[in-house]
């Protein structure tokens, strides 16, 4: 265990200045015990209030994982199969033939075959001020109406193919409910937050509100914060609200394969079961990459198994990862959607593992964008040209050559760095070198030779 980990809070801060984030926290599990935990910035700007490793935030999906886990509970009491068929437990979805065939396993692993129909995300948008569009999603015979037409948006029959679909994890809150007979909320409080000792962890606003320390949610909007709301109603799907000290107690069971301080939560091999692949997402930054019972997993996070989980309700974001045979884990949680903090999270479990985080390739390449971006001039100053990070591309634009030209990377090294953009449909190399340091940085397109003034 690489014990000094001030690079990881300083990145963690830097992240925060450059995107604007309100606060952030994270903790750091390492053989049952938090080795590290980080609180900066506000919990509240307006009163300049800093929140703390206690302070509760809206962790978004990684809610997922804990339906999944109460599917696998419910399944080692005999209550269900995961490949019983959804319409055994919801014989109102038997009028639609989008779920002829779907199992419980398919909507635990987005492999239904239904694409994102985008209910939970008019929920949240609604609420925060994103969009005017509305649809109700209060219960199941809302849901059950909004889907009216979900039978025109099938792509492929189950377990063909991966779409994140929130929509099927909102019906898994409700065949919980139906096949424990007590509320989702309640069956996923008694069996997972008590027996892990969550006990600032919560479902509903009334709870968040007479705890008191909670993250009051935010919008980044023009390199500001403004005060938000906190969406409620995503459930299943992404309903709930924590902190990093509970959430390491429930990192802390997974690695224990289902037992928490000696005291069993559930089968080790329900746990087993939520960490094999099952559908592969379309896009990974490892190899061997895919989903599995409410988590992502990868079998090469540089030799080691990584599984993990991310949130968002666009006010709160949230990651959650750990390394089941290193016995570590790490959970970040931030009250405003700026920097990706699966990357923070990452860069926390490189650090522990003695990997130099710098070196990971989107950090890498990130990096390289931002020095990359500023003001260009050629010969004698004739012509400019200004170059802007968007997120994983390049914006140019400048006198005599247009606006808005994307960058796409295409190769780097330690002295150079080329991206291609179109011009008339034929590809356009752009060149940029470089120093060691990346101090004195020029430019190449089309006829100009650029030097970075600023």
């Amino acid at each position: 265990m690489n014990s000094d980990l001030t690079d990881f809070d300083n990145f963690l801060y830097a992240k925060m200045s450059e995107t604007k984030l309100p606060s952030l926290t994270a903790a750091i599990l390492q053989d049952g015990k938090i080795v590290h935990q980080k609180a900066l910035g506000l919990k509240k700007i307006e009163s300049s209030e800093a929140t703390t490793t206690t302070t509760n935030y809206g962790i978004g999906s990684v809610t997922k994982s804990f339906a999944a886990l109460g599917i696998g509970k419910l399944v080692e009491l005999g209550k269900l199969d995961f490949h019983d068929p959804i319409t055994k437990f919801l014989p109102s979805l038997k009028k639609y033939r989008a779920f002829e065939g779907v199992e419980i396993h398919h909507l635990l692993t987005h492999s239904s075959g239904i694409p994102g129909l985008g209910s939970a995300e008019v929920l949240i948008f609604n609420a925060i001020g994103l969009t005017k569009k509305w649809y109700p999603s209060a219960s199941l015979d809302d849901l059950v109406s909004f889907m009216d037409e979900v039978d025109d948006w099938v792509v492929t029959t189950p377990g063909k193919r991966f779409f994140y679909l929130n929509e099927g994890y909102h019906l898994i809150g409700e065949v919980i409910s139906k096949a424990s007979g007590v509320h989702y909320s309640k069956f996923i409080k008694d069996e997972i937050f008590s027996p892990l000792e969550m006990n600032r962890t919560f479902f509903t606003k009334e709870d968040v509100e007479r705890d008191g320390d909670f993250a009051t949610p935010y919008l980044i909007k023009d390199g500001r914060a403004e005060q938000s709301v906190i969406p409620w109603g995503s459930g299943a799907a992404g309903g709930i609200m924590s902190n990093v000290l509970d959430l390491s107690n429930y990192i802390e069971m997974y690695l224990g394969r289902g037992e928490f301080r000696r005291r069993k939560v559930v089968d080790k091999n329900i746990i087993e079961k939520m960490e094999t692949i099952y559908s592969k997402p379309p896009v990974s930054l490892f190899p061997d990459y895919g989903y599995g019972y409410g988590l992502f997993v990868t079998n090469d996070f540089f030799g080691h198994k990584l599984v993990r989980h991310d949130g968002s309700v666009g006010v709160y974001t949230s990651s959650l990862a750990f390394l089941p045979k290193e016995n570590m884990g790490i959970s970040i949680l931030s009250n405003a959607e700026g920097y990706n903090l699966i990357l923070c999270g990452l860069y926390g479990l490189q650090t522990m593992i003695g990997r130099d985080p710098k070196e990971f390739t989107p950090i890498k390449r990130e990096a390289l964008l931002l020095k990359l971006q500023g003001s260009y001039s050629s010969y004698k100053g004739t012509v400019t040209a200004q170059v802007k990070r968007n997120g994983d591309f390049l914006i140019l634009s400048g006198e005599d050559i247009g606006d808005n030209h994307i960058l796409v990377p295409e190769s780097e090294d330690d002295e150079k760095a080329t991206f291609y953009t179109l011009r008339n449909s034929a590809k356009l190399e752009v060149e940029f070198s470089f120093d060691k340091d990346k101090k004195n940085v020029e430019m190449i397109f089309e006829r100009y030779r650029y030097r970075k003034s600023c």
